[in-house]
């Protein structure tokens, strides 16, 4: 039991609550604990904070000129988990508590009972019914923007394949998760590193609170796979999003006269692309940073290139890629790592090249050329219409038509003509054109599939050997 010593203070106090008698002695007044407030109080089912008043006289002054006075604490008792209030407090006339919201459809009642020694008061506290919770359906978000509470997320909306909430306010020390149906055991959450702008990261069941590392206002989404989520700057889609650099990879950036000064490149399949980059003039000036310019690539022919054009780098080269553009338009930049070349292509478009184009000599009139890219193969297994000579294939155009008069035509009975990502099928029409160039060929290629590709394509260079019986085709000069 704690006690409060009262020295000089208690002096005047007791001269106002006590009377003399013969003799100098001084008697107590009777000791009183009064409720002076309302003993019954209302709260609607948002709850709120109340205020007990009362009133409190010790009474316990003995002695002659001794003023030694114990107080002692006012002991509460309450047992509703839904009322916040100290469980013991000085005597000073005035009690706080707190009444939680109330969500259930029932009113409730619960007593306060507050007492000193043998001196005690009550007060009734009555809370009304709060509404009936409405069914949530569906994918929010539940944080310290809304104190967790599961029973009001912040719904996501269905947009396409993904579930979004746009133009969110994030500091950096805000945490949050994703839930479902406003069941905490349904959740998605993040891998405890903070999350980049414009970045998409794996959704985790029973994964950490996500949070950002930048304050901002964002636009964040759920797949609908609920395998992952993007913080997206507002605006963007998660279309745009990128995957965070893994341990020991190595940051691509673009940087020169573009909008934002730099921007990030993605692996996609073979090429390092940097996508919608807008250059601020029509002349643009960059080069290839990698991890912060501990590595740059420049281009190793002093040029001015155009846009589709191959660019070859070099990254003991000082000087910058310089290219005519349109300023503000969509470019993708794509570099092939291994080839050290780059292109500058409109949005969405890739470059295209022979990775390898070999052929074989059958005999002086049955020839075969294999072209050979990335997505696309050709193979064309043909017969001239005359014999050639030292195994240079005779100029001419090429059917895909064995009933072709000229005699220059294909072997439809070949295994396949055309490989489309991995696809074989045969030829249906279409011609190739073959003309001489010095030490090669200028191949040009329009043909259809059975599937109805349409092939528009051309070769010019040499023709590499190919490792099968036969004998070599032979280049002219």
């Amino acid at each position: 039991m704690r006690k409060l010593v009262l020295a000089l203070c208690a002096l005047v106090m007791l001269a106002a609550a006590c009377r003399r008698e013969e003799g100098g002695s001084t008697y107590p007044n009777e000791p009183n604990l009064t409720l002076t407030s309302d003993s019954v109080a209302e709260f609607e089912a948002e709850g709120g904070r109340g205020v007990i008043s009362y009133t409190y006289n010790s009474g316990n002054v003995v002695g002659d000129n001794n003023f030694n006075v114990e107080i002692e604490l006012l002991q509460i008792a309450c047992n509703a988990e839904w009322i916040d209030i100290a469980k013991e407090v000085a005597p000073l006339g005035e009690l706080s508590y707190y009444v939680a919201k109330n969500k259930t459809t029932e009113p409730r009642e619960t007593t306060i009972k507050a007492s000193i020694n043998n001196l005690s008061f009550e007060v009734t506290v009555r809370q009304s019914a709060g509404e009936p919770a409405s069914e949530i359906v569906g994918w929010g978000i539940v944080g310290t923007m809304n104190d967790w509470d599961v029973e009001q997320p912040l719904m996501l909306t269905e947009q396409g394949d993904y579930y979004g909430i746009k133009s969110m306010k994030l500091s950096a020390t805000d945490r949050f998760k994703f839930v479902k149906n406003g069941d905490n055991a349904l959740n998605r959450g993040g891998n405890g590193l903070a999350a980049e702008p414009d970045h998409l990261y794996p959704a985790q069941q029973w994964g950490s609170d996500i949070h950002v590392s930048t304050d901002g206002t964002y636009d964040i989404y759920l797949s609908a796979k609920e395998n992952a989520y993007y913080i997206m700057s507002e605006g963007k889609s998660p279309a745009e999003a990128i995957e965070p650099l893994a341990p020991g990879e190595k940051l691509y950036e673009v940087r020169g006269n573009i909008e934002g000064d730099k921007v990030r490149m993605v692996e996609e399949r073979r090429y390092m692309v940097a996508k919608e980059v807008k250059f601020t003039e029509d002349v643009a000036n960059f080069i290839i940073s990698i991890n912060e310019d501990q590595e740059v690539y420049g281009a190793q022919h002093d040029s001015t290139y155009n846009v589709d054009e191959e660019i070859t780098l070099s990254s003991t080269s000082e000087r910058e890629i310089i290219a005519n553009v349109e300023a503000g338009v969509s470019y993708d930049i794509c570099l092939h790592k291994e080839r050290k070349s780059l292109w500058i292509m409109p949005s969405g478009s890739r470059p295209f090249f022979w990775e390898s184009v070999t052929g074989v000599a059958f005999s002086t009139t049955n020839f075969a050329i294999f072209l050979e890219s990335e997505d696309l193969d050709l193979y064309f297994d043909f017969n001239c219409a005359s014999p050639a000579l030292d195994r240079i294939i005779p100029e001419g155009t090429y059917y895909v038509d064995n009933e072709n008069d000229g005699g220059n035509n294909f072997n439809l009975e070949a295994e396949y003509h055309l490989r489309i990502q991995g696809i074989k099928t045969h030829l249906k029409d279409g011609t190739m054109t073959i003309k001489h160039i010095a030490g090669g060929y200028d191949i040009a290629i329009n043909v259809s599939s059975i599937l109805n590709h349409q092939i528009d394509v051309r070769y010019v260079g040499p023709i590499g050997e190919k490792p099968l019986m036969g004998n070599p085709i032979t280049n002219p000069e």
